[in-house]
């Protein structure tokens, strides 16, 4: 039995692969296509891009791993049917349940996996989603100002930028206004065209004027080159998981502390989801197999489709419950654990239909 078991495990393996690389790659092209307009009009590396796909692939692992389990599942135990390798396996004396065990083997490791997924590799994806995010700014700080736009917050500036190169990062007729500690007049600064250095605008033929306290100008002169510093301008930037869904179950609990029972809900309701979620990785992968095995006229197309609907419906009524809890009008341990609750009970219903046909 341990041979069928581990040839079971082997033949299960890459269409699970390749369910959840499929459904992975559903989640991902929204993300794909607002990158590339980040490589095309805003001139970010497709080095960075590949890093921030990277770190957006652990939040969606941990939903498509689910779905990927149950389609693979159902490929591979409809091949079995229509190869009759599943009758074998029963003249063999191997019953449901021994046909299941390897499958709930399998799909139990998968669960722990997601939840050291959500609990560890999520919280640091986004936290170094974030890093990254911050580095681009510093290193290509260009592609967050917009032209014919007066930026006003940044502390001894005000930026004004008439037009801007994406392709070389340069931008061209900038006026500046260097506030004055003490009031009165800022200096202008005109500078024909500009480059990056760091977190420096590095201004190129430039021109300033200071003014006395009745307008009249006071000083005029010109720079070959003139560094802004606009280091102030990323300061208020910090390194914080904000995002609910990117924290762990400790985070959500820790966060909760000292709140109101309304405010506690969308923290109860993630962390209820987090619980849920990898848990329906087994109900699925077991209801994977009663769906496919005995059905000799279903192919993958069948296989496909039964497995579309099935994970559409569950992550409809999940989200509708989440909503539902998130508004107060169901609490969030129904919202969330309903879906989950008739995705067991149909299982249940199905086992004993399928172990009584097997008898």
């Amino acid at each position: 039995m341990k041979i069928i078991e581990k040839y079971i495990l082997e033949d299960v393996k890459m269409p699970i692969i390749f369910g959840v690389s499929l459904f992975t790659f559903i989640f991902l092209i929204e993300i794909i296509v607002s990158l590339m307009e980040n490589i095309i009009v805003k001139g970010i590396s497709l080095l960075d891009v590949v890093r921030i796909l990277s770190f957006y692939l652990p939040p969606i692992l941990s939903q498509t791993i689910p779905m990927g389990v149950f389609l693979g599942v159902m490929l591979t135990f409809a091949k079995f049917t229509r190869t009759s390798e599943a009758t074998a396996m029963s003249s063999m004396g191997m019953d449901l349940k021994a046909i299941l065990k390897p499958i709930v083997k399998l799909a139990f490791c998968i669960t722990l996996f997601i939840f050291f997924l959500q609990e560890s590799i999520i919280p640091r994806s986004f936290k170094k989603l974030e890093e990254l995010t911050i580095k681009i700014a510093y290193e290509n700080p260009v592609f967050q100002l917009k032209e014919r736009i007066l930026i006003d917050e940044v502390d001894d500036y005000s930026l004004y930028v008439d037009k801007i190169d994406r392709k070389t990062n340069e931008a061209k007729n900038i006026l500046i206004f260097q506030k004055e500690k003490k009031g009165g007049f800022p200096t202008v600064l005109l500078g024909k065209d500009s480059h990056w250095k760091n977190v420096n605008m590095v201004l190129g033929n430039s021109t300033f004027y200071t003014f006395n306290p009745d307008g009249g100008v006071k000083v005029e002169g010109k720079f070959i080159e003139k560094k802004i510093p606009l280091s102030s301008y990323f300061q208020e930037i910090k390194i914080e998981v904000k995002d609910i869904e990117a924290m762990s179950t400790y985070t959500l609990l820790k966060k909760m502390q000292g709140k109101t029972p309304k405010e506690k809900i969308p923290y109860l309701v993630e962390i209820n989801r987090k619980i849920a979620v990898p848990i329906s990785t087994m109900v699925l992968a077991i209801l994977g197999v009663l769906l496919s095995i005995g059905h000799h006229r279903s192919g993958k197309g069948a296989s496909f489709g039964i497995s579309l609907g099935v994970i559409f419906t569950y992550i409809v009524c999940l989200n509708v419950g989440m909503v539902m809890a998130n508004k107060g009008i169901v609490s969030p341990y129904t919202g969330v654990w309903v879906p989950n609750l008739i995705l067991i009970l149909g299982t249940m219903c199905l086992y004993r239909i399928k172990s009584g046909g097997a008898r």
